[in-house]
């Protein structure tokens, strides 16, 4: 019984750990995608992207970039927002309360796109997927798709990191506005990706990394 507990007990303070280290490789994954995806996946620019990113900005490239994309992150939103409020509904009591607040926010992302860009079609759409769900909780218990189903709400969490990363591979829009940036010499169209003292790091929109001094600057908009 001593080594049972001790063995229970060991898993339940590892998991914390696994659950840090599968963010750090997510969280990597995601950073790598996004600066070779904005980069038109060449290697040189991805590496001079790479250098204009600082540590505290992961919140910012996260939110950034699902804003950036936001047709591709509606289509996966229709897919997830229902994913999650089925699992809530009846999948694992013990990760309800962070499936509902998952889902809560899903809910405000797809309510501020469909008011911003009038996709009215992606709340009916969403609760016609939930119906899906729904009756397929009520097929019978040994029925494969029910099955299938609910091993996918039993892996909620990976699908949801599965679907973000698809946002990171092929949203080539960068994080940042776009900008108009007009020099002494030439006019700029692209992404400030950030401002040194006396330079500013421009990505353009053909994939270019370009470096403007500060001091020709005449304009930005």
């Amino acid at each position: 019984m001593t080594t049972s507990g001790t063995s229970a007990s060991g898993d339940q303070q590892s998991r914390p750990a696994q659950l840090a280290a599968y963010a750090a490789v997510w969280g990597f994954g995601f950073l790598l995608l996004r600066v070779f995806a904005v980069s038109g996946y060449d290697w040189d620019t991805a590496y001079l992207v790479s250098t204009t990113l600082g540590l505290g900005e992961g919140v910012t490239l996260l939110f950034g970039s699902l804003m950036a994309g936001h047709l591709l992150t509606a289509l996966l939103l229709l897919w997830v927002l229902p994913l999650l409020v089925a699992a809530a509904l009846w999948g694992a009591p013990g990760r309800r309360p962070v499936l509902i607040l998952l889902a809560a926010l899903s809910t405000v992302l797809l309510v501020a796109l469909t008011v911003s860009f009038h996709s009215w079609w992606l709340p009916p759409a969403a609760v016609v997927l939930l119906a899906v769900f729904a009756v397929i909780h009520r097929l019978p218990r040994d029925h494969r798709v029910r099955g299938a189903s609910a091993r996918v709400m039993a892996r909620v969490g990976v699908v949801t990191g599965l679907a973000v990363l698809l946002v990171a591979a092929f949203v080539q829009t960068p994080w940042v506005p776009h900008e108009r940036i007009v020099t002494t010499d030439r006019t700029i169209t692209g992404y400030v990706l950030s401002v040194d003292p006396g330079f500013l790091n421009v990505l353009t929109d053909d994939h270019e990394f370009v470096i403007v001094v500060t001091s020709d600057v005449l304009s930005r908009s």
